[in-house]
């Protein structure tokens, strides 16, 4: 009768015990998921805002639908979905991924805006648009290389030297400073009336997006560089635009 007594006993305690174990368990995971919806919300918000901030320039009334946050590999989250930038029911919805960190103080944008652009941001939605995606270790975070607008052109053939003591062989004057690699252009353009464009940093597909411009904006050239880029703005140079994205 006392070993069933103490048998019965032990019993009763091992099953609170197990109870326990799994009460905590199950708090554990409720705080987890809990943790992970605020960080998902807050680089949700960060992707918004600065899809907002970039549209600025058009119209304070884009739209986002689909949206969806990822937790990467690495932390940090991808906030993926479509964005009509100018919020103009005749303007499509483009794809778009934001890489954002954790506390939403670092994000890294894609919009399918042109078509350099869009094929970033295709690859940018296999690689990142689940959980558990992007880089799975710190050796393999490496920067894509930019998507050429353009296929690369053939340099130029340089003159030929001057004969000696032929006339025009004295140097040619100075010409005013541009950016490296750049040739002087002038003129005026306007870009495509089929959606807005990015204006960038720098000549190349890669540079970083400073404004969209509104389609059909006209602009002022600057200068020209190669690849078919070109340095616009309004009374002063503002960015790069490929000439792709220009009609003269």
């Amino acid at each position: 009768m006392r070993l069933r007594l103490v048998a019965s006993l032990l019993l009763t305690l091992l099953t609170a015990a197990c109870d326990d174990a799994e009460t905590k368990r199950r708090r554990l995971q409720a705080e987890q998921a809990a943790r992970v919806a605020a960080e998902a919300g807050t680089a949700s918000r960060a992707a918004e805002e600065r899809l907002r901030a970039t549209a600025r320039n058009i119209t304070p009334a884009a739209r986002l639908r689909g949206v969806t946050a990822h937790r990467q590999a690495l932390g940090g989250y991808a906030v993926c979905g479509q964005v009509n930038l100018t919020g103009a029911m005749e303007d499509p919805y483009l794809p778009f991924v934001s890489v954002v960190s954790a506390n939403g103080e670092r994000i890294e944008q894609f919009v399918a805006t042109g078509s350099a652009e869009a094929t970033r941001t295709y690859v940018e939605t296999n690689t990142r648009c689940f959980d558990g995606g992007g880089p799975t270790s710190a050796r393999s975070v490496l920067p894509l290389p930019p998507v050429p607008d353009t296929a690369a052109t053939a340099p130029a053939a340089a003159p030929p030297p001057p004969a000696p003591g032929a006339a025009g062989s004295a140097p040619p004057p100075a010409q005013p400073a541009s950016p490296a690699g750049s040739m002087p252009a002038q003129g005026s353009v306007t870009t495509t009336a089929a959606h807005p464009v990015n204006l960038r940093s720098n000549p190349a597909g890669g540079g970083a997006v400073l404004r969209v411009v509104p389609r059909g904006t006209r602009l002022r050239v600057f200068a020209e560089a190669p690849g078919g880029w070109y340095q616009v703005g309004e009374t002063e140079p503002m960015g790069w635009i490929h000439g792709s994205m220009l009609e003269r």
